[in-house]
């Protein structure tokens, strides 16, 4: 018993496995040894870049060449907001500086 603990703490010592290995370790060892998924280049590489790809279509919308609805909606929402009054106060409008 004692030369087995020895042995498992002259393992530890070196860096060597400690105890005899099942598949199940070796299967954890695998997935511990590979990079992590944000780095993989398989799932880097599936989908879009999308922060390109929406200042190109930004850009495109600017010049007149593309149009979004949903961002013509929202404009549009917020025109009719602010002639309804409802944007925020000027600067030195709001309420505390009607309290004084």
């Amino acid at each position: 018993m004692a030369s087995q603990r020895l042995v498992q703490l002259g393992a530890r010592i070196f860096g060597d496995i400690p105890r005899q290995l099942t598949p199940y370790d070796l299967k954890i060892i695998r997935y511990f040894k590979r990079n992590p998924v944000e780095l993989r280049e398989e799932v880097t590489s599936y989908y879009p870049p999308t922060k390109e790809i929406n200042s190109l279509f930004l850009r495109l919308r600017r010049l007149g060449l593309y149009r979004d609805p949903h961002i013509d909606f929202r404009e549009e929402m917020n025109a009719k907001r602010k002639a309804r009054g409802k944007g925020p106060p000027k600067k030195g409008q709001g309420r505390r500086s009607r309290r004084k």
